[in-house]
């Protein structure tokens, strides 16, 4: 009983010095941008659709990223990691110095931080919801475009 009356002392006490006290709220369909993918970390089309940001609380934030037949991203890497689910036809994924993989709808790509990869469609297109963390302001470190002759390569593995 204590717990609770000192919760909710704290609590008047939020609202009446005009501090808002957050809950949960549901972001719209659209509600965040939408953008073709930069030719400069992207090759080939490829569509992003902000879901989510980070906020206080939330350390991450997510995006469907969709990508037409071969379109890929630039190798990159993440300092506080990246999770991604396919929710559309098969994701290819390479980390520097692996043999790449493919990832089917509904897979799961976990990738921790500071990997350098890179990730795209094969023959179709395709697509992932990316969920990536922030680590001191910043989700992202994009690098060089993964090469015609490294993505061919990276097909010929997963075949």
């Amino acid at each position: 009983m204590f717990q609770f009356l000192k919760s909710y002392l704290f609590a008047c006490c939020i609202v009446a010095s005009g501090a808002a006290i957050e809950t949960q709220s549901i972001e719209k369909q659209g509600s965040h941008p939408n953008f073709k993918g930069d030719n400069k970390i992207f090759s080939g089309e490829v569509k992003v659709s902000m879901l989510f940001d980070n906020k206080q609380w939330r350390n991450f934030g997510g995006a469907l990223v969709e990508f037409s037949p071969h379109a890929r991203s630039a190798w990159h890497t993440h300092p506080n990691g990246q999770t991604l689910i396919v929710t559309e036809g098969e994701i290819i994924t390479q980390v520097q110095g692996e043999k790449a993989s493919i990832a089917k709808k509904g897979d799961v790509i976990s990738c921790p931080p500071d990997i350098k990869h890179w990730h795209g469609a094969r023959n179709s297109k395709a697509a992932h919801i990316a969920l990536t963390g922030y680590k001191e302001g910043k989700n992202v470190e994009w690098l060089e475009l993964v090469s015609d002759e490294e993505y061919q390569k990276a097909l010929k593995e997963t075949e």
